[in-house]
């Protein structure tokens, strides 16, 4: 018998089935954090297959068509029917909680844009009741600037989701992480700005021209971008957001004075 979990992540219910008691404590373990008992709205069944030696996860190449994503690569089979709610991965690696993870953040991405909103490559912080998006790709400090912030709550450090809520903007936390980030909390705050990061010698705020903010903003959203299906959606939805959210470059140190400058 397969065993069964679910998760919350921005409201979207993901059900998990696995043949590996194993590999499903490890889940459980890792995403313990976000485990929901809501109603199955999204199935995903998993399958790892015995191996005899190790096989590291590479990652896969991916497709679209339809609605349905593809994901292939060595040891590694993945398909995401988004219309109807249901995936299956099939893997076959020595590190399966990896290639899982991976899987969930590609069906996610897919999710929330679905459902009107869009993960981005960012740090989320809830500061002072209202939440800030600090956005860039790898090693442009989202992290260092989630951990300057020890008096709070960090939503993730790496990967969050944005959802519209009337005329405002929610941001919800996503439970995926590594060890050498801000291990994250199923929280959610009121979006009211965001930020380009750049680390410099010295802290300031530059303004962004609307079509440089534009771009800085959709190279960060990971899946979408590169799904041609979706590039008038995801520029039209993106527009909307900057229109209703301010967005800046932020230089800053690897402490926590980019606070005084944001927040005056």
């Amino acid at each position: 018998m397969n065993n069964t979990c679910s998760l919350d992540i921005a409201g979207i219910n993901i059900t998990l089935t696995c043949d590996n008691a194993r590999l499903f404590d490890e889940l459980c373990w890792r995403y313990h954090a976000f485990l929901s008992v809501g109603t199955v709205e999204f199935l995903l069944d998993i399958t790892w297959k015995k191996i005899t030696s190790s096989t590291v996860f590479v990652i896969p190449n991916i497709s679209f068509n339809s609605g349905k994503v593809f994901l292939s690569g060595p040891n590694f089979s993945g398909c995401g029917d988004i219309v109807n709610r249901q995936a299956e991965l099939e893997i076959q690696v020595s590190t399966p909680l990896e290639a899982v993870d991976y899987f969930l953040r590609v069906l996610i991405a897919l999710l929330t844009f679905q459902a009107g909103g869009m993960m981005v490559h960012g740090a989320g912080i809830l500061h002072s009741g209202s939440g800030y998006l600090f956005f860039g790709h790898s090693g442009s400090g989202k992290t260092t600037v989630s951990r300057s912030s020890v008096n709070d709550e960090v939503l993730n450090d790496d990967l969050v989701v944005l959802m519209p809520n009337g005329y405002t903007w929610t941001m919800y936390s996503t439970p995926f992480w590594n060890l050498t980030q801000v291990e994250p909390k199923p929280l959610t705050a009121p979006l009211v700005a965001m930020y380009r990061l750049v680390q410099d010698k010295s802290v300031f705020l530059e303004p962004l021209k609307p079509g440089q903010a534009l771009a800085e903003f959709v190279s960060n959203i990971p899946i979408i971008s590169v799904n041609s299906e979706q590039s008038i959606a995801l520029m039209e939805r993106s527009m909307k957001l900057l229109r209703g959210v301010p967005v800046y470059r932020l230089h800053f140190l690897p402490d926590d004075s980019f606070w005084q400058v944001i927040t005056g």
